[in-house]
């Protein structure tokens, strides 16, 4: 049979083209550089954040996307039409539904899924038994149950890579403050505390209403978990759709203590309630707390470590950062290099041994450390303090100023690009091997965030068990 006769006769035939595709793949394996056909699922903020950050990942092919709104869609289409046109050939096809796009779409290799949490898991499972790669966002899931699913699914069909967007992990920045300035024997010596924040105004949860001439019908709605049009476009509020700020902001920088310390905690004590979001005065109403302060305790090999978070959403005080401090010095990190990239080391260490060579992991502070959160840069006035005359002097127990230093590394990507990457690179030599973030790494994290929430049911510190961490 010619080849013309042979694609004619497999498009009559579901199990000819599945085959023809499949042998495909198998002949383009750990084929290093290829292009990856790829397709969105989920087209709000974060399938967008997606979209432009795979803009100049080399070997993306955008060839389908999937939600059920309408308005999103637009957007996204209007990004493939624009800043990622070099990306797509032909165009990009628009699916409502996940089943029916996979079955249209056989060429499609990977899948990036930017839903709600709820249905990470199952829209997970879907895609990689549909024989698809899958990068999925964090968190895992909202449920400890739906997050062991993932990892077990990601077992049933171990033959393709599956990576969880914890993006973090693949963060040149990131990677240089663990390897070269936190692992142990290295600049800050034993860590003792760690901290991290992730602090957002009430502005930032602003209830998000119908867009006119964008409604979305009540039956497709219900089909995908949906009373209304507020309850599909305010997910987060809801404890059956998401897992709250702790889950939405936090996730992130919890992530990073397991980590940065190559562990995972022995205990937690949570504090948090839906201190503002209450449904009062015309404000939205959050199932889950909108703040929250936690303290997990480590275990090391050099001792005990404890760190603390906090998740504000009634202020933006500070933004967000994370911060480890050990007896040899501090390093303060933050995704954006404006938002913390200061070191400072501990009276009689000496770091300019780290500083030389051709990519330093620290370079001397071309300005002051900003240990402090009234020394950042400001739009307000600093008051002058006042003057008591001769008896203000400077009081004696006060420490004295420390060696100032920066991360010599720095990102001038979009901060999802490196993960992005990762992911293809992974698809591209078939090795799971090669991923930063996979599905059995992101369960511990997911479990260390929402094991939070039953301390703060019980009142009382929860001790993690090992099993807990065992999908």
């Amino acid at each position: 049979m010619d080849r013309r006769g042979f694609l004619r006769t497999s498009a009559l035939t579901s199990s000819g083209l599945y085959l023809a595709t499949s042998k495909t793949a198998v002949a383009q394996q750990a084929a290093p550089g290829r292009t990856i056909k790829c397709a969105l699922v989920g087209c709000g903020a974060q399938g967008n954040a997606l979209r432009v950050a795979s803009k100049d990942v080399p070997g993306v092919q955008w060839v389908a996307m999937c939600d059920i709104w309408k308005f999103s869609v637009a957007k996204t289409r209007g990004g493939f039409l624009g800043e990622n046109k070099h990306q797509v050939e032909g165009e990009v096809k628009i699916y409502e539904d996940v089943s029916e796009m996979l079955d249209k779409e056989p060429s499609i290799e990977a899948v990036f899924i930017a839903t709600p949490d709820f249905l990470h898991a199952p829209y997970s499972r879907l895609c990689l038994s549909k024989g698809k790669h899958v990068y999925c966002e964090k968190m895992m899931s909202n449920t400890i149950e739906g997050a062991r699913d993932m990892v077990r699914a990601g077992k049933e069909f171990g033959d393709r890579i599956f990576q969880i967007g914890h993006q973090r992990h693949s963060n040149p920045r990131y990677i240089n403050l663990r390897d070269n300035v936190i692992k142990p024997g290295k600049m800050l010596g034993r860590i003792t505390h760690s901290y991290a924040q992730w602090n957002r105004g009430v502005s930032g949860s602003a209830p998000q209403g119908a867009v006119k001439g964008y409604d979305i019908p009540a039956d497709v709605l219900a089909k995908n978990g949906y009373a209304s049009i507020e309850e599909f476009r305010n997910w987060r509020f809801f404890s059956k759709f998401g897992g709250g700020p702790l889950s939405d902001l936090g996730a992130h920088q919890i992530d990073m203590f397991n980590w940065m310390y190559d562990s995972t905690p022995v205990s937690v004590m949570a504090s948090g309630g839906v201190d503002y979001f209450d449904g009062t005065e015309g404000k939205p109403k959050f199932e889950l707390p909108d703040n929250v302060m936690c303290i997990y305790e480590f275990k090391t090999p050099a001792g005990a470590l404890r760190a603390y978070y906090q998740v504000l959403t009634t202020t933006g005080s500070q933004g967000a950062y994370e911060k480890h401090m050990g007896i040899g010095g501090t390093a303060l990190i933050s995704e954006l290099d404006t938002a913390g990239n200061q070191l400072y080391a501990e009276p009689g260490q000496a770091w300019d041994e780290f500083a030389g060579g051709e990519n330093p992991p620290i370079l001397k502070a071309a300005d002051k450390a900003k240990n402090k959160f009234w020394e950042h840069p400001r739009d307000w006035e600093k008051p002058k303090p006042p003057s008591y005359g001769s008896v203000s002097v400077a009081d004696v127990r006060e420490s004295k100023a420390l060696a100032q230093w920066e991360l010599g590394v720095k990102l001038s990507r979009k901060p999802h690009s490196p993960h992005v990457q990762n992911f293809i690179e992974a698809v591209q030599l078939n090795k799971a091997a090669h991923l930063t973030c996979n599905v059995v790494d992101a369960f511990k994290s997911c479990v260390t965030v929402l094991k939070a929430y039953e301390s703060i049911q019980n009142g009382g510190k929860y001790i993690f068990k090992p099993e807990d961490f065992q999908a």
